[in-house]
């Protein structure tokens, strides 16, 4: 069974490639002892991410069975079952059922409008940016500019009090890699998120539907349908940890991506619409997503020749298929010219709710970011950066930035 080495947090791909040339799906041992399939071969992952025998509801026997076997001593089997009845959790029929009540919630027309909004937070924060540098002309891109602006949208489209965002950011961060995580973090942290979005239904409930998220997913209806209690406060908290964690990740490595090559940071204030193909290059090239969330088989799966027993978990590397080099040519080169053909949002019908707000969110902050500080630079060497200790995950934390001049003017 194989481990990941020491630098793979720092440098996964490396990693990738080494597993790909040797086959397409691999045991792995993570260190604090869950044990995985891990697929990292482009064809053997989309027919995983397809395959009818591969599952992720963890209410069946044999859901259960499989993350209480592989857990080791993670979060894997300790968060509080009221938020599992969401989309990630689901397969047919009930995630066809799930989906279809929700997805009018992301149409393109609602997210279109969300746009000046959007830009209006994105302004403000900016406007923040030099107060948080001060004399130094320094500042953390992450903390000051990419983790508030999508914690931000996402509240106020959930209807979350202002008060609650920095408590919702611990939540997120203890939540986001079950893998990673600890039993008690887990626990702790998704029985505060079921009190929470408890008390929050039952405000709305009481004292009148507004225009949020919420109070359209308590009116949502289709042929008498509706969502039960338990999967309204589970979409809730899908939404909060998918849209904020996937949209700072990007907004950092496609910021990361640009201050590696200053002309291309120039050349994106030059050309404002090469932010389209730069942002789809990030995601292939630097996904935000580092694996998708666990699987399970429900009966013996053969993917690439490999026979995988039933009951075990599964875990598909989004960002090794997104390198392989039999897919893409010179998989490790960042070119934005290519085409999109990336899957870092997934595939098939667990493909990501919300791509289309990150990409939005992700275009706004940097085209803002590009006119306002023309002459931004990283404040430190590229091996001084250090990334998240996440499977599920790939982001800094931290993004130093010198401000290198005075802002431009708006």
């Amino acid at each position: 069974m194989r481990e990941l080495p020491a630098d793979f947090f720092r440098a996964p791909f490396a990693f990738y490639r080494q597993l790909r040339a040797e086959g397409p799906v691999h045991r792995i041992r993570l260190r604090n002892g869950v044990r995985v399939w891990l697929v990292v071969d482009y064809d053997a992952i989309k027919e995983a991410l397809r395959h009818p025998d591969i599952r992720k509801d963890p209410h069946t026997e044999i859901g259960a069975q499989a993350r209480q076997a592989g857990a080791g001593a993670s979060g894997v089997a300790a968060a509080n079952m009221r938020l599992s009845h969401h989309l990630l959790n689901a397969d047919p029929p009930v995630h066809s059922r799930l989906r279809k009540l929700v997805t009018p919630a992301f149409a393109p027309a609602r997210m279109a409008a969300l746009v000046p909004r959007i830009e209006a937070i994105t302004d403000e924060l900016l406007d923040g940016i030099d107060r948080a540098a001060g004399a130094t002309g320094r500042v953390d891109l992450l903390e000051e500019y990419a983790f508030p602006l999508p914690i931000t949208v996402i509240c106020e489209l959930l209807g979350v009090p202002a008060e609650a965002r920095a408590q919702f950011r611990e939540w997120s961060a203890a939540v986001a890699d079950p893998p990673m995580s600890t039993p008690e973090g887990m626990r702790n942290a998704t029985n505060s998120i079921v009190d929470f979005f408890d008390h929050l239904v039952a405000l709305r409930r009481d004292r009148g539907l507004g225009d949020d998220l919420i109070s359209q997913l308590l009116t949502v209806a289709e042929d008498g349908d509706r969502l039960s209690h338990d999967e309204l406060i589970s979409m809730a908290f899908l939404i909060l940890v998918a849209g904020h964690e996937t949209t700072v990740n990007l907004i950092g490595n496609t910021v990361l991506a640009l201050l590696t090559d200053p002309d291309r940071y120039r050349a994106l204030r030059a050309d404002p619409d090469a932010v389209v193909p730069l942002v789809e290059e990030t995601l292939r090239f630097n996904s935000p997503v580092n694996t998708a969330t666990l699987r399970y088989t429900a009966a013996p799966v053969t993917l690439g020749g490999t026979e995988i027993p039933a009951g075990e978990m599964m875990l598909v590397a989004l960002a090794s298929a997104n390198r392989d080099e039999r897919h893409f040519a010179d998989p490790t080169v960042f070119d934005p010219d290519r085409p999109a053909n990336h899957i870092a949002f997934g595939h098939g019908i667990h493909y990501c709710l919300g791509a289309g707000l990150a990409r939005v969110e992700t275009r706004i902050a940097l085209t803002r970011l590009v006119q306002r500080y023309p002459e931004l630079r990283l404040a430190v060497d590229n091996d001084e950066l250090r990334w998240r200790e996440s499977i599920l995950i790939r982001g800094l934390l931290h993004l130093p930035v010198d401000l290198a001049s005075a802002p431009a003017m708006r």
